[in-house]
């Protein structure tokens, strides 16, 4: 009788379980929670962040019409040349307008809420050379953004923080930004608020020159208002209201003008599905243009600064009046930094 043949032996694979048990073991020992250890571990994630982004701007670099990027320029200068981007600009210090409008380089500014307004506001402050701007958001890019931001269809799902960074900084490589992609009304993050404009000054020690809130709801704005009453920071609060036909621009300063309680446009349309509030860009682009005027006469300190200003869309209406402080509030803390004087220029 013939044999079976004798069944194939397979080859058997090495365990690796005693291996990996080991280098558990030893990868155990190794760890160690320090701070050392935690910030090498942030320098490495904000550098894996750089070189994504850096992925991200030669992608739009390679695709659709070439784009040109100007060198940096160290000085601001007046010479009326096609080539010099800061010639305008300096028009206005030649023609008498501002005493010294280089001096727009040495602030910083943070903005908070990079919608509408706010994205149309760090645009604007970008094209007159602010020196930085601190941009707060924690929300994406949507299709329904394209009726009122400089957004692009292909740009949906991005963080508008980032998009918002990376057209602004080709448009002035001048001019520093500092992103910050959280919602800063939340109670964890606004340690992280305080903290970064109280530090968001151009050496990175002093603090910002002025706050900005392009915010849709009161209480970011709230949050926002009690964080500078805090530290003493003067706050721009703009604000369209839910029908997109008005809206206001306040600047608040702590102790000396009124607050929020004089704000025209209180608690908006609450975000829900299947309810959304009306938007132009017509009238965005107005506010916006309000708010940057306004930052730039207060920063650079000419012309007539807006302490309260309403805008009605349907009867072409503007209409200014200055704010006080309301006796019921506390006092402001002590201040971080010496804020000008309120006078009939102001």
């Amino acid at each position: 009788k013939g044999r079976l043949p004798a069944a194939r032996k397979r080859p058997t694979r090495p365990r690796a379980s005693s291996a990996m048990d080991s280098h558990a073991g030893g990868a155990a020992q190794d760890i160690k929670v320090t701070t050392s250890d935690l910030r090498q571990q942030v320098g490495r994630i904000q550098n894996q962040v750089k070189e994504i982004q850096e992925v991200v701007r030669m992608y739009s670099s390679t695709t659709g019409p070439r784009r040109v990027r100007r060198t940096k320029m160290e000085v601001m200068s007046a010479e009326a040349t096609d080539t010099n981007p800061y010639s305008r600009l300096m028009a206005l210090k030649s023609m008498g307008v501002v005493k010294n409008y280089e001096r727009i380089r040495d602030f910083s500014v943070a903005i908070v809420g990079i919608g509408g307004v706010g994205v149309a506001v760090c645009e604007m402050l970008t094209r007159c050379g602010i020196g930085k701007v601190l941009i707060y958001d924690y929300d994406t890019i949507e299709l329904a953004n394209m009726n009122k931001m400089f957004y692009r269809p292909e740009q949906a799902g991005w963080n508008k923080t980032m998009a918002c960074r990376h057209y602004c900084s080709e448009l002035c490589p001048d001019t520093t930004f500092e992103v910050h992609n959280m919602n800063i009304a939340l109670d964890e993050n606004q340690p992280k608020f305080k903290d970064t404009i109280a530090t968001g000054g151009l050496d990175r020690k002093s603090p910002v020159n002025l706050v900005i809130g392009c915010v849709d709801n009161l209480e970011a704005r709230e949050v926002i208002e009690a964080v500078c009453a805090e530290q003493q920071l003067p706050y721009m609060d703009a604000v369209c209201a839910d029908d997109a036909m008005s809206g206001h621009v306040q600047l608040i300063i702590p102790g000396r003008t009124g607050g929020l309680e004089a704000a025209p446009t209180k608690q908006q349309l609450e975000k829900r599905p299947g309810a959304v509030p009306a938007s132009l860009a017509t009238t965005d682009s107005i506010i916006a243009g309000l708010v940057a005027q306004n930052a730039l006469k207060y920063l650079l300190g000419f012309g007539e600064v807006a302490f309260l200003l309403t805008y009605n869309a349907l009867t072409n209406d503007f209409q200014t009046r200055m704010t006080y402080p309301d006796p019921r509030k506390a006092p402001p803390q002590p201040a971080h930094q010496a804020l000008p004087e309120v006078s009939d220029n102001y």
